[in-house]
């Protein structure tokens, strides 16, 4: 029966760790940035991965603190719990700082854990714009979808971030793609920084 589980638990994990396409972009401080080209989109998706000294549970903790993203989420000017509506789902609002001329967008971010074996978590993470109101101040990014994925390994986590999203407004998709990796490799460096 245990090697039925463990068959059956590799078949539902493998998925999440092809790197079919993916070009490596970055390869800084131990963080890896890997970015492919979309099937529906001229906006490539980003792929960052990195081991940090921590536990699991530590790591789960501070990705979903809504209230304290800002202090290590790149360009996060503001950022906020809005709902925990259960023990594996949440609803976040984060406000960013764009660099003049573009305009400060903010966006709602739907989260639901869920364990896939006992030291592996997926957070699955996905736009919830109706689900918040909007604000004058800021112009609302609509459309993104990826994940976290947690990994213990003794006592290191591998973290594995994907995203695939859409801005908006006017900013061209190339000047995007080209600057693609910088985000989440600030975004790592901090989180590493803050468990470690």
């Amino acid at each position: 029966m245990k090697t039925y589980i463990a068959i059956f638990s590799l078949l539902i994990v493998m998925p999440l760790f092809a790197q079919k396409n993916w070009k490596l972009k970055k390869d800084k401080n131990d963080i890896k940035i890997y970015v492919k080209s979309s099937n529906t989109s001229s906006l490539k998706l980003f792929k960052a991965e990195m081991t940090v000294k921590s536990s699991i549970n530590k790591v789960l903790d501070v990705i979903l603190d809504g209230d304290k993203l800002q202090d290590w989420s790149y360009k996060t000017l503001d950022s906020k719990l809005i709902n925990k509506s259960s023990e594996n789902e949440y609803l976040i609002w984060l406000a960013l700082d764009l660099p003049w001329p573009v305009r400060n967008r903010d966006v709602v971010i739907a989260l639901k854990t869920r364990r896939i074996t006992k030291g592996v978590i997926k957070i699955d993470v996905s736009a919830a714009s109706e689900q918040y109101a909007e604000k004058d101040d800021y112009l609302r990014i609509t459309y993104f979808e990826g994940y976290w994925l947690l990994e213990q390994q003794g006592n290191t986590v591998k973290i594995t971030h994907q995203m695939h999203g859409d801005p908006g407004g006017s900013i061209p998709n190339w000047f995007i793609n080209s600057t693609i990796t910088k985000a989440p490799y600030y975004n790592f460096k901090a989180l590493k920084e803050r468990l470690e």
